[in-house]
């Protein structure tokens, strides 16, 4: 029978060796739960009685096999972080993957230190001299490593990546995750009786190094490739910029001539009506409304990004005789960046436009809509398309530019769950219907 003690060393293990951890993993997906706060610290209770159960059970039963309750207790783990977290799945695994290899390298590292320490408690599970000595492991190399994944790794994991990039990332911690498994359980000997042993916690601790190092040129690599973006998208922003001034600067000119003009015009005008000349009149009255200046809207909406997308792809629609209108509603400030929303509208135009300079019959037209409803903001595209947009298995829109799924629509769809939103996307009697709704916080 267990004494209140021995539970209460096993809690503190079970605790020690699943909390930390759990946290990190979930700090970077902390915007991207299934559920509310409440509900999430509820899971976690409950997921952290049922390690505390599988504790239980190892001491209880000493016979039971340690493999297989170390199984169950990664699998009951494993499977609650992808139920309880939104993102892609590439990233998820990356990160959880990750966090194990270090855990387990905690846990034999802390079992050598025990046995150097307390020789006669080593032996036996979770006994408070392994708590102790775990904690202290733990605030040597889980503290510095929060710090890195708050201000590096999250920031890269946030970040609107190639989401076909994270489907193969993953191996690389999966790799090293497996060679560590092998390691502790690929021989005759217990996990205990290889913990013990000195060289194999330093055969993990230069896995882990050279894995550490691995991860961090990933990350590098990622957030490298995001500031290139920015910086191409800065750009494209900029030539937007210098397209709007140009028209604006094209509109005074323009407006300048007509008012110069106007005298001369009137004082012809005014010689046909003097003449009783109505019919003259009435023809140069018309050339004359024909000569006038584009009246076409140079302010679609108050929020700057959107007006200059609109207006920019407004002119690459009217360079490919495109019917293009805007009903756009959209205020100067909303919390949605700058950056998102040009991947976002830029990506559904670009392929909007695309799709319509494909045509070689019919009307070609593009209707773009959207506005603030409450704490909402709403997107919706329309255009017009020939032939039959194919979609994958998985009913993702496969691309018209080259094999697989469209990266333009990944990269939304990001977007939007980030924001804890909703898209649809529908083709109907020709036209190819796109809704967005994006909750604003």
């Amino acid at each position: 029978m267990l004494n209140f003690n021995r539970v209460g060393e096993i809690v503190c293990y079970a605790m020690l060796n699943f909390l930390p951890y759990l946290f990190a993993a979930l700090y970077p997906f902390r915007y991207q739960f299934r559920y509310s706060k409440k509900i999430m610290a509820l899971f976690i209770f409950i997921i952290t009685l049922v390690q505390v159960e599988i504790g239980l059970l190892d001491v209880l039963w000493p016979d039971i096999n340690k493999t297989l309750l170390n199984l169950v207790s990664t699998i009951v783990y494993f499977v609650f972080y992808f139920w309880a977290v939104k993102a892609h799945l590439g990233k998820t695994l990356f990160t959880l993957l990750m966090l194990s290899g270090i855990a387990n390298f905690i846990v034999v590292c802390s079992k050598c230190l025990e046995g150097y320490f307390f020789p006669a408690l080593a032996r036996q599970p979770f006994r408070w001299s392994y708590s102790v000595v775990m904690l202290l492991v733990q605030l040597f190399i889980l503290v510095p490593l929060f710090f890195y994944i708050r201000n590096i790794y999250t920031n890269a994991i946030e970040k609107e990546t190639n989401p076909v990039l994270w489907r193969y990332l993953w191996l690389v911690p999966a790799t090293f995750y497996l060679l560590g498994l092998y390691h502790l359980y690929g021989n005759t000997k217990t996990s205990t009786e290889i913990a013990l042993q000195p060289e194999n916690t330093v055969f993990l601790l230069f896995i882990n190094l050279g894995a550490m190092l691995i991860y961090h040129m990933v990350v590098c690599l990622i957030n490298e490739y995001h500031k290139n973006s920015g910086l191409e998208m800065q750009n494209h922003l900029l030539e937007i910029q210098k397209l709007q001034y140009e028209k604006l600067t094209e509109r005074i000119a323009e407006a300048r001539r007509a008012r110069h003009d106007l005298e001369h015009h009137i004082a012809i005008m005014t010689g046909y009506l003097k003449g009783n000349q109505l019919d003259k009149l009435s023809d140069y009255l018309e050339g004359y409304r024909k000569a006038l200046p584009d009246d076409s809207a140079i302010l679609f909406c108050q929020n700057t990004a959107v007006n200059l997308l609109m207006l920019y792809f407004s002119q690459q629609a009217k360079e490919r005789e495109i019917d293009f209108s805007v009903h756009m509603d959209i205020p100067k400030q909303i919390s949605i960046g700058e950056n998102e929303l040009a991947v976002l509208l830029g990506n559904l135009l670009e392929n909007a436009v695309t799709s319509c300079s494909n045509q070689t019959k019919g009307e070609r037209r593009i209707t773009v809509g959207g506005k603030v409803n409450e704490e909402s903001l709403l997107f919706t595209i329309d255009n017009t398309f020939e032939g039959e947009i194919k979609r994958g298995k998985d009913g993702i829109f496969l691309s018209t530019k080259h094999g697989g799924a469209g990266i333009g629509i990944e990269s939304v769809k990001q977007i939007v769950l980030r924001h804890d939103g909703m898209f649809e996307f529908e083709q109907r009697d020709g036209i190819f219907y796109v809704s967005i709704l994006l909750k604003l916080s």
